[in-house]
């Protein structure tokens, strides 16, 4: 099992690599068979519902964690957006407010495929849950790749993130958490900081 494990690991990983960087612009397609093969992986290790992070089990406890790390973070980047004067809640049009549901399943759908895959996968490989939430932080950092605020954002919160998924193994408090800071880090930090929060090619665009 250690083997297959680090075998789909390093299949999906090499994928995503593969697909942000050059496939994203020839063969976009391309994310469906990534998806397609994780998807197949769950059944060859036959995964429960719960353990891939679904169902309400672990949803309410997983909330009460990271609510305070959330709110602590959340009010440094509101404040440092008022101090740039780039905190303007009468701009919130409704087009925005679905923009931040769209940004919020795109966040479900990231840690998706962080936890329920690759953290399930590294499970089998390192056993201990600190080793595990490095290589998912590592992992997750790494998609981040040029993006200066991104790449250590997404490894400290990655860490975190698993650590969280591993105790309460629910997606939706995580999501939420990863939503709300994203959010507010695009709002309070420069532009030609983050470029959009793009990775890959795009953060040069």
């Amino acid at each position: 099992m250690v083997i297959l494990a680090a075998a789909e690991v390093a299949i999906v990983f090499s994928g995503v690599i593969l697909f942000i960087w050059r496939v994203q612009f020839t063969y976009p397609n391309f994310a469906l068979f990534l998806l397609g093969f994780i998807v197949l992986t769950f059944f060859i290790h036959r995964d429960k519902l719960q353990n891939l992070g679904f169902g309400s089990r672990g949803l309410i406890s997983g909330l009460k964690t990271l609510a305070a790390p959330t709110a602590i973070v959340a009010a440094i980047l509101i404040f440092a957006a008022a101090l740039d004067g780039e905190l303007d809640l009468g701009s919130l049009t409704t087009a925005k407010l679905w923009g931040l549901n769209r940004y919020f399943a795109w966040c479900l759908f990231q840690e998706f495929g962080l936890q329920s895959f690759f953290t399930n996968r590294l499970s089998a490989i390192f056993k201990q849950p600190n080793r595990i939430a490095w290589a998912s932080a590592l992992v997750f950092g790494t998609f981040h790749i040029p993006n200066p605020v991104l790449i250590p954002v997404t490894f400290a919160g990655g860490y975190l993130l698993t650590r969280i998924f591993i105790k309460h193994r629910n997606l939706v408090p995580l999501a939420v958490a990863q939503a709300i800071v994203g959010s507010l880090l695009a709002m309070a930090l420069p532009g030609s900081w983050h470029h959009g929060l793009r990775v890959g090619p795009g953060y040069y665009r």
